[in-house]
Order: structure tokens, then sequence, then C-alpha cells
């Protein structure tokens, strides 16, 4: 310390200190805080303002950031913060759907404002008794939004536009730093009071600190340009500034993204790019191809509905408004190639002309969106991208007002009975008519996918994407084996298993329909199923068991789908056979409930799990 004598503390915090004696006006104190705990930044900081204070004062008569030039960016600065916290409020009081969760996040804010404000940037988070993960998750945005290039590049516009100062010293940038700080913690103190006039705000921090801005003076013209910080200087009366334009113009720098032959590109900003680069790691990571389809059908339908395509300009408000979209949405859309040729207006409009039932996505489907757009902007911010520090897609989910084990109907022993009496077990017309009345039955996916669901529990996908090489015999029994294959990819890890094969699809001949397919080049067992065009085959099947029901059942079918099969087995298992828990998940592919069961515990053996699925009832 004693070879910078212009390095102190006030408190915890560093703070460079000059005074400087003018030929007529006496002693200037000039007091800089540098807002931060760690010394060496401390050390590279007052050395550069030590290098540059003989430049600044020597230009104070030059007016290098005046009283008045700081009081008008004090006031811009609280002015801007203000207006945001009130449109911010407005929303809420509108939309909100949680009221007490938005004014933890506020309350949140503002605590991590005043820490930052009292304490500098790199002090650590203060804890308390509740909201200290909120507090300390906002204490690290507002540290990486004030360390950034970003945030310097638009307090230097602002600044400019404000005063129409071309230049500004590394001084003058920490001034007016130091100030944000002090104006954004001045706004958020009084968040509640959201529509109470800005010029009370500024009015409070002066009074609290009225040496913040240096003292009136009854001669205005004699004021001399300094730092904010310099005491015994004059102030202005208060200006009334226009309104900030809202949203704020978001950092325009270009950054740079290593190319595969080692050179650089410029970073595309656009949603649907950040969402195919972080498909690409997710890819590494052995995500299901479907769960990242959906990722890029979200970035299509979220760009569709807002009109946003570049992050950098995503605000709150939009994300609002979106969720608002999705109730007036059809249910169907995305299922036809149509729907990414539409507009918000067109698809909006079709909504119109359907029955109540067909429109508006259900709340999963709402929440399952929000959580995209959330992993969507973790995956920006991890890129560098400088985004409004108040994006919280979780904070607009909906709470859903139905179980999550009502909405999942699943067919019963009578309905499966049914199900199979239906033209495509008893005799169809064709195979490419395989749902209507005939005389024919044709052993392909259709026929067998259905029959395999209700004695597996197997997952569509599951099914429909077997490989000839996925039947194995295991300890002398017949059993599927469901892992990832070329066809397609299960779920997660825990739904790699084995599964022994009924009886009952022995008897209706499937081992044998296996075994006439040993001789075909491509290797899937249901061929008839795969889509061309995309190389998928659960979709057609889906559309085809959607049919089935629909002839059967009428409306009363509405809530049962293919994933009934699965529900029925599982209920089966537990209501009927008397099978432990273990058995069950080791046949449907459950996660274990803790620790020891996902890490430790072993497969059920194979003739327990063979005499499980043997007590499922007979429905065909």
């Amino acid at each position: 310390m004693q070879a910078l004598p212009h390095l102190g503390k006030r408190g915890n915090v560093y703070q460079w200190r000059r005074r400087w004696r003018r030929q007529s006006t006496g002693i200037i104190d000039i007091k800089l805080s540098l807002g931060t705990t760690n010394l060496n930044k401390a050390l590279i900081l007052s050395r550069k303002i030590s290098a540059e204070s003989d430049i600044v004062l020597e230009k104070l008569e030059d007016r290098q950031i005046s009283a008045e030039e700081a009081r008008k960016w004090l006031a811009n600065v609280v002015h801007g913060e203000r207006t945001k916290i009130e449109r911010l409020k407005m929303l809420q009081r509108i939309d909100s759907s949680d009221p007490d969760d938005d004014l933890r996040h506020d309350e949140a804010t503002r605590i991590a404002w005043q820490h930052v404000s009292k304490n500098g940037t790199n002090a650590p988070a203060p804890c308390c008794e509740s909201g200290s993960q909120l507090i300390e998750q906002n204490c690290a945005i507002i540290r990486a939004d004030l360390a950034s290039d970003a945030r310097r590049n638009i307090v230097s516009r602002d600044f400019r536009e404000l005063t129409g100062r071309e230049s500004l010293s590394a001084f003058d940038m920490l001034t007016l730093m130091n100030l944000l700080i002090d104006g954004k913690a001045a706004a958020w103190s009084r968040h509640n009071d959201a529509l109470t006039p800005v010029t009370t705000i500024a009015d409070a921090l002066s009074d609290a600190d009225p040496g913040f801005m240096g003292h009136e003076a009854e001669d205005d013209s004699k004021s001399d340009a300094s730092p904010s910080l310099i005491s015994g200087l004059p102030l202005v009366p208060p200006i009334t500034l226009p309104t900030p334009a809202y949203p704020e113009t978001p950092d325009t720098t270009v950054r740079l993204q290593e190319t595969s032959a080692g050179g650089t590109t410029p970073l595309d900003y656009t949603i649907a790019s950040i969402v195919q680069r972080m498909n690409a790691i997710k890819r590494i990571e052995n995500i299901e191809e479907k769960n990242l389809r959906q990722y890029e059908s979200f970035a299509h339908l979220f760009t569709m509905l807002t009109g946003v395509t570049d992050i950098r300009f995503l605000r709150q408000n939009h994300i609002s408004a979106f969720r608002a979209d999705l109730t007036e949405l059809p249910k169907s859309w995305g299922k036809s190639p149509k729907d990414r040729m539409s507009t918000r207006e067109e698809v909006l409009e079709r909504s119109k002309l359907l029955p109540a039932h067909q429109v508006g996505l259900a709340v999963g489907t709402t929440n399952r969106h929000l959580e995209h757009l959330g992993q969507i902007i973790e995956q920006a911010l991890d890129e560098g991208i400088p985004l409004d520090p108040r994006l919280n897609p979780t904070k607009l989910r909906k709470k859903d007002p139905v179980r999550d084990r009502d909405k999942k109907q699943a067919f019963t022993t009578d309905q499966l009975k049914r199900i199979f009496r239906s033209p495509v077990w008893t005799g169809s017309k064709s195979e490419h008519y395989q749902t209507k009345p005939g005389k024919n039955v044709y052993k392909n996916g259709t026929y067998w996918c259905p029959i395999i669901a209700a004695y597996t529990g197997a997952r569509r996908e599951e099914i429909a994407g077997f490989a000839l090489s996925d039947i194995i015999e295991v300890d002398g029994l017949p059993c599927f084996s469901i892992e990832d294959n070329e066809f397609r990819r299960i779920k997660n890890q825990s739904s790699k298993r084995i599964v022994p094969i009924h009886n009952r699809l022995i008897d209706l001949g499937f081992l044998d329909y296996v075994t006439s397919l040993q001789n075909k080049v491509r290797g899937d067992l249901f061929p008839d199923l795969r889509e061309p065009q995309k190389g998928l085959y659960g979709r057609k099947l889906g559309r085809h068991m959607r049919t089935i029901i629909d002839d059967e059942f009428g409306a009363e079918g509405v809530d049962l789908s293919f994933n009934s099969f699965r529900h029925f087995v599982q209920n089966a298992l537990e209501d009927y056979s008397g099978a432990s828990e273990k058995v069950v998940r080791d046949l449907v592919g459950h996660e274990g409930l803790d620790v020891h069961q996902r890490n430790y515990s072993k497969r059920a053996p194979t003739q327990m799990l063979w005499d499980a699925i043997h007590e499922l009832p007979i429905v065909v």
C-alpha cells in the first residue's frame, strides 16, 4: 500500500483517493470506489487511474465529466432503470401466474444491487434466511454484466448520446460505472413503488448522501468540470429527460467462434443457430434425436409467434406474449409440414375456425416450451452472448390442475380385447387399407407392434425401431434387447433393458416372422413403418393406432393413444402379478428411486422377469 499512496480501503472495498490543491479554490478531495475487494484487481486499477490522474486534473477546466454531466448521467440511469421496472410491474400485474414468486425475484434483485453498491462487485453474496440462491444468482449476473465489454460499450454509447462527448478516459469510465451502480441500486430500492416519479428516487439518493455529487453553489457559472465524486463542486438543478428507448439496444459486438479447420467465423446470434450449436453438444451426450428435433421445432415456433430472431433482442415481455399465444394455438400445430410455412396471423386465424377442445396447448407442453427456451438462454450465456439479465422463462410456468397420473389414461383389459378384434387382426381390405374390414390378415409392423406393446409395456419408438439383432436369447429365454441401434435411439440410460418375449407372441408366430426377415439387407424388424424421407419409424405407427382407436371408441377414446399400452402393462404388473417395484422398473425401463438403486442395483434375473411378464392378462 505504501508504494501506491492513492490506494486505500473503505470497509472491505478498495478505493482510489487523491487530494489536489488548486490555485484559487483550495483543496479538492477526489475519492473513487474501485468496486472490488480483490487486492490484485485494485492494484491494477489504481495504477491505471494514478497514471491518468495528472492529465485528468489538468483538464478539469476543459470540463472532463462536469458535475452537470454527472448529474445528467445519474438521472438517465435512474430514469431508464425505473422505466424498465415500471414496465415489468405493469406486465406482472396483468399476466403474472405467481405474484409471490415475482416479488421474491424483484426483492432478490433489489438486495443484489444494494449489496454491489455497498460492498463492490466481487464481495461474496449476502447470506439471509430466505432467497439466498436467488440473490447469489442476481449478484453473479450483475458482476458478469458490469465486467463485460458489452456493458462498457453501452455506457460509452449512452453517455455520448446524452452529452455529445466522443471519448472517455479510463478514469471517466470508472466514474460512470460507479454512478451506474448507484443509480440502479437507487431505482431498485423502491421497486414496490413503481409508479413513484423518478425524480423522488434521485432526490432520495441525494438526500441520503449530500456529498455524492458535491455541494450546491450559488453561482452555476463557476462550476468546474470533474468526476462525480469530487467534493466541493456545484450541482445544476434537476432536468427532465426523455424516457429511454425500450427495449435497450443490445450489444452488437461481433464475437467469433472456432471452426473445425482451426479458424474463426462470426458467431451467429439467431435463436435457430444457437439451437443448432446446442444440439451438437447434446448429440455428443447421446440425447435422443427426437428430443433434438423438439428444440428445432420450438425455435421455429418461438420466432414465428414473437418475431424475435436475434436472441440479444429478447425481453421478458416477449416470453409472456409467447406463452399467451400458446393458449390460442391449434393443438395439432407442428404435425403438418404446412405449419412451418404459416405466419402467426394465419395460424391464429385458423384456430378461430376450430372447436374449443382443439385449441390451446396443454399445460405440460407449454411448460416444456418454456424449459426449452431456458436451455437456449443458458447456451447463449455460455457462449458469452450478452442478454437481458431479467430473462426468466421458468417464472411463467403454469401450474397444472391435473395430476400426472390422471392424465395418462391406460387401456383396460376389455378395451384391449376390443382393439384386437378390429380389422388389423381379424381381416383387412388390403395392406394399404389395413384398418378397413376385409378377408386377409397382414402380419407387418401395424399388426405386431400393438401386440408387443400389450405384452412388454415398451414405448412406441422402441418397438417400431427394433432391429433383427434386438431379438436375442438370454439364459435360454427369447427376449427383446431394448438399446440404441442403427434405426433409433432409446430415451435414456435407464431405458436400456431386457424384456422376455411373452409366449402368446410366440404362439401367434412372432419368432417365425423374425426368421422370415433374416436375409433382408437393411435389418430393421418392421420396414413397413419406416418413413423414407426422414428414416423415422414411430410416427406412422402412431397414426395407424390413432385411426384404430377412433374407429373403435369414437369420442370415448380421445385420451387413449399408443402410450396407453405402456400404462396398462405397468398397472397390471403392479396390481395383478405381485411383482416387486424393482422388477417393474426393470421391465418398463424406469430409473431407480435413489442413488443405490440407480448406481448399484443389478438387473433382476431373467427368469424373474419372464415370470412377471406371464402374469399379464391374455388380450389377443
